[in-house]
Parts: structure tokens; C-alpha cells; sequence
């Protein structure tokens, strides 16, 4: 993979490495350097991939910034300069439908962020950092690649940018969502009008990845023993499929679908943040809702790479599972 930087507005690659970033022990020993202590300057954040996923396992840095360096500015590009680095279309690779697309994704997932300073565009600033800047504690090879082990990539960026051990201990990384009052205030009339004040659960049983779509995923059997302190409560569910006659629809008899309630993602997404457990396939918008509510999450690879978030449990093709 490339290891890329940009600089003067302009892509640049320091060549194929075989897992992006510096060791952090190379930090420790201070051989790589990190922003000073108090740091008060601009930090200008790129990410270089545009699924809702990517965005959210992400999402936490900001917040987790501002509390180590208060004084810190973050900014983050429009879209005519993701599209300047990039080239015009850049970000369709990851659209899911003619609704939700790459480029509207960070508004989905950035929206009301109170940590964001300044939306920048071209020629503001010599050098933009990015999620390509990041530092690793261990690599394993996880039978497909060379990955790390399981160590959530918001943490890598921020450790790769001052933050020690005994700052995650204090400062929480996971994906941050901000609604503003409206938002909140109907969502919670969603919940009140087909929950009341019970505890439910949340179901997603779709996929933006193309050999993962409209289709039972051969390790779904493995969730349901997970599942079993969740059964019978009342859930709010996307499917791509029906879920009649299966052991969703056994385990979870009384459903609510978000397409037919017709809330909007954002909606959506408040809602599963404050549901109790939220439970089926990998997905950009369980991710984002991680850190607030028990997620059982079904992976498609063999590890969960730098996709992992704490507190979230992963289920893998061959039964195992591995809370992060």
C-alpha cells in the first residue's frame, strides 16, 4: 500500500510500505516526533476514505483532541478540495445509493460537530494531515494482509499525534455524534410512539459491499447465542431482505422498519444510539453508534483490523468471537 502525504495542496507518496504509519515505539524513543505539549496551532484532517464507516471509526478524534490540547484549531477540507486531491468522483466508490453517497457522508456523521473549527478549501494551508498519519503498537498478518492487531485507527492517528496510554485512559477515542435539539426531539418521538419507555434493540442486515448485498451471510447462526439476553425485545430493523420466517423474525417477533416509519439516517442513527443493543451485519451506521450501547457485530473478514472500537463485540465467519 502507499503511504501518502499531502503537501501544498498536493498528493504525494513516500512508497509502498507494508502497513501505513510509524511504529509508536519510534515515538517513545523520539525518533519521531509528535505536536508539542500545549499545543495551540491549526490541525488540518483529511480522511482519505468516504464510507459513513470510515468517517464514524473516526469521528472520536476531534473531541479527543480538544480535551488533550485545548487550545488546538481543527479544520477539515470541503469537498472541491477532497476533489482537488483526488479527482472529481473520488468519493462515489463509496455511495450506497442515490440518497446516501460519499460526499454527503460527512455531513451524516460531521453535522453540529462543536470541535470543528473551520471548513478549509484549497490554498489555506501548506500541509494537511490524514488518517494515513498514524502509529501502531503491534502488526500481525491476519491470513489476508498485514494488519494491526485489532487497534481502533482513531487511537493510531491520535498516538500518532502525542497521545500516550495514559491518555486513552482518560480520554474516550470511540465514534462522537452531535444532533441538534430538533433532531433529538423527534427521534425521541419516534421511540415514544412504537416503544414507550421499554428497552429495544436495534437490527442491520444490509451491506454496501457488493458480494455482501440482499443476501443470509453464512455466519449469521453464530450471533444468536449472543443474542439470547436481547430475545423478545422490541426492535427498530433495516433489512435488504425479508426477514419473515427466520430466526431474526424468531428471536425478535416484534419489529419495527425503518424504511416503512420513513426516518432519515440521521434519525436513524439517534435511535440506535440509544437502544440498548444494536446487533447484525458490519456497517458504517452501527459503527458510528458504537460506544453507547452493546453492539454485536458480524465480520465479514478475518480480523477486524483498524475498524475495531472498544466495548463493540465481533463475530467471525468461523464462530469466534472478540470483544475490542
Amino acid at each position: 500500500m502507499q503511504q501518502w502525504f499531502i503537501k501544498n495542496d498536493r498528493l504525494g507518496s513516500l512508497g509502498e510500505v507494508p502497513y501505513l504509519g510509524v511504529p509508536y515505539n519510534n515515538i517513545k524513543n523520539g525518533e519521531v516526533g509528535t505536536l508539542p505539549d500545549g499545543y495551540d496551532g491549526w490541525f488540518p484532517f483529511m480522511r482519505m476514505c468516504y464510507s459513513i464507516g470510515d468517517l464514524a471509526i473516526t469521528s472520536g478524534i476531534f473531541e479527543a483532541l480538544k480535551t488533550k490540547y485545548p487550545k488546538i484549531k481543527i479544520a477539515i477540507p470541503n469537498m472541491e478540495y477532497v476533489e482537488h486531491i483526488f479527482g472529481k468522483g473520488w468519493t462515489d466508490r463509496w455511495n450506497y445509493s442515490s440518497e446516501v453517497t460519499g460526499g454527503g457522508n460527512v455531513d451524516i456523521i460531521m453535522a453540529n460537530n462543536p470541535h470543528i473549527d473551520k471548513i478549509f478549501g484549497v490554498g489555506e494551508f501548506d500541509v494537511v494531515f490524514t488518517d494515513h498519519d498514524r502509529s501502531y503498537t503491534d502488526l500481525i498478518h491476519d491470513g489476508e494482509m498485514i494488519r494491526s492487531c485489532d487497534e481502533p485507527l482513531a487511537e493510531q492517528i491520535l498516538r500518532r499525534f502525542g497521545f500516550t496510554d495514559e491518555d486513552f485512559k482518560k480520554i474516550n477515542a470511540s465514534p462522537k455524534l452531535y444532533f441538534t435539539k430538533e433532531e433529538i426531539e423527534s427521534s425521541k418521538e419516534i421511540i415514544q410512539k412504537y416503544i414507550g419507555d421499554k428497552d429495544y434493540g436495534c437490527l442491520l442486515l444490509a451491506s454496501r459491499l457488493k458480494e455482501y448485498k440482499n443476501r443470509e451471510w453464512g455466519s449469521e447462526r453464530h450471533i444468536f447465542k449472543h443474542l439470547n439476553k436481547y430475545k423478545n425485545k422490541p426492535v427498530f430493523v433495516f433489512s435488504e431482505r425479508d426477514l419473515t420466517n427466520t430466526k431474526w423474525k424468531e428471536y425478535f417477533p416484534i419489529q419495527y422498519d425503518f424504511k416503512e416509519l420513513g426516518v432519515n439516517l440521521r434519525q436513524q442513527l439517534y435511535i440506535k444510539q440509544k437502544a440498548l443493543f444494536n446487533a447484525g451485519f458490519q456497517a458504517g451506521i452501527t459503527d458510528a453508534c458504537s460506544g453507547t450501547t452493546n453492539n454485536i457485530i458480524l465480520c465479514p473478514h478475518k480480523s477486524i483490523r483498524e475498524n475495531a472500537i472498544r466495548g463493540n463485540t465481533y463475530i467471525y465467519n468461523d464462530g469466534t468471537s472478540k470483544t475490542i
